[in-house]
């Protein structure tokens, strides 16, 4: 398993990082894609635990928030053409769509296509790769400092009903590591011409996002009772078990960088 997961990275980081590069469609392509199949992860996981998702308008509803800044004025119809058909499904297709089936559907949608909305957003902002960059780099360094600072020195659990292997030390690991990465990042790379107080604090409140993130998705997945959300990344499982930080840190990085500075 750990051999199929570095060769994944090897060759995935890469080829993930070439694509934003290139910027402009094929960044979109990219996360609409991730968007996509995401959102099938979720309603995967809902329908074996023998609900039964609302497949339509959870997918138009995750496109009109991917898009909702495009959509402009026409948002707010549209909206409400979704809910429509939500409430319609729910009503004439009752007891198969039940309250909690509505309700879930529409969680998953909301939450995935309103948080990689902003992954778009940010092609908007002054030096969009570097962004997108450092937004990576942080997520790896809690990520990989979670894990470090949890094997060797996680003793109290943080959340052992939800994540028994989640401790109070990893989780300061993380963002000690998240720090580390963004501020070495701010010295070699120049982003934002941030002050070193301005950087610690947005990498630390970062990097909780990111924890939060993949805490909120191991709830999902307990919840439905499965151990991983999909396959589709060899030795990752799915793109919420990958993505499942990264996705909470963007509004994080984006409101940061558009508003603060």
């Amino acid at each position: 398993m750990l051999k199929t997961r570095i060769i994944t990275a090897v060759i995935g980081v890469p080829l993930l990082l070439a694509i934003l590069y290139l910027g402009g469609l094929a960044w979109s392509a990219l996360f609409v894609l991730l968007a996509v199949v995401a959102l099938y992860e979720y309603l995967a996981m809902m329908q074996q635990n023998g609900q039964s998702p609302q497949y339509l308008p959870a997918f138009m509803l995750l496109f009109l928030l991917l898009f909702q800044t495009q959509t402009g004025p026409c948002f707010t119809p549209l909206l409400m053409a979704v809910i429509m058909l939500i409430v319609l499904e729910g009503v004439f297709f009752y007891p198969q769509f039940t309250l909690a089936d509505t309700a879930q559907s529409f969680l998953g949608a909301f939450y995935i296509g309103f948080l990689l909305h902003f992954a778009l957003l940010i092609q908007d902002l002054p030096k969009p790769f570097l962004t997108i960059l450092l937004i990576f780099l942080v997520t790896w360094g809690s990520d990989i400092g979670g894990y470090v600072f949890g094997r060797l020195w996680g003793k109290r659990k943080m959340t052992p009903l939800l994540s028994p292997n989640k401790t109070w030390a990893g989780a300061m690991g993380g963002v000690l590591m998240a720090t580390l990465a963004a501020v070495g990042f701010e010295y070699f790379v120049p982003l934002a011409g941030f002050s070193l107080g301005k950087m610690i604090f947005l990498a630390a409140i970062a990097s909780v996002a990111a924890q939060l993130g993949d805490l909120f998705e191991s709830a999902m997945k307990r919840s439905f009772g499965v151990k991983d959300s999909g396959w589709i990344i060899p030795g990752h499982g799915g793109v919420l078990d990958r993505f499942d930080s990264f996705m909470l840190v963007l509004p994080v990085f984006y409101y940061f960088l558009s508003l603060a500075c």
